[in-house]
């Protein structure tokens, strides 16, 4: 398996170039949505949550509470931490099994770094823009403040700076730049 990481800072376009590689006929591993659903089913999971914080974190149907849960991780940075393991190594996982039988596959994630699944990509696709574009992109999508895109924006980059040491080939997503041109070039490479 040749697995290739995708990422960019918020409003950069990972999910354009993830449709994009789709639409191509490659199959990509969207980090964000997968872990809402690993964190749903994962025994491991579910029960060091009840362990950790008690059964306030299902509701009456037995789901995640996810307010409650973002609560809590969000209170205490060590909290957050021990979430944040917790759900990354389930993610490692299910993105190892996942890749088992295809030759080229795409994993998407804001914090490849972090998470650790930088470690089991091949090269990274760091999607760029310029940071007033890439803002402007988010503030579009509404549903946050500009300071709120600010902050998530420096923290991204940060996240960014942890690829270093990693091979990292960047898609330019700025205005008249050709992304479909500049995909099929990259996967052109492994033909």
């Amino acid at each position: 398996m040749r697995l290739i990481g995708l990422t960019g800072s918020i409003g950069a376009g990972k999910s354009i170039v993830s449709r994009i590689l789709r639409i191509l006929g490659y199959e990509v591993y969207d980090c964000d949505s997968q872990a809402k659903e690993i964190m749903e089913r994962s025994a491991v999971i579910r029960e060091a949550l009840c362990n950790r914080w008690g059964t306030e974190c299902f509701n009456g149907y037995g789901r995640l509470n996810r307010k409650f849960i973002a609560e809590r991780a969000f209170r205490n940075s060590d909290e957050r931490e021990w979430l944040n393991s917790l759900v990354h190594a389930e993610v490692r996982r299910d993105v190892s099994e996942w890749g088992l039988n295809r030759d080229i596959c795409f994993v998407e994630a804001a914090i490849l770094a972090s998470s650790g699944l930088a470690e089991f990509c091949e090269e990274i696709w760091l999607v760029t823009a310029p940071e007033s574009l890439r803002l402007q992109r988010a503030f579009l999508r509404g549903g946050i403040s500009m300071e709120d895109l600010r902050r998530r924006n420096a923290s991204q980059e940060a996240e960014t700076d942890l690829l270093q040491g990693h091979r990292i080939m960047r898609i330019n997503n700025s205005e008249g730049a050709s992304l479909l041109v500049q995909i099929k070039d990259l996967i052109n490479r492994f033909q």
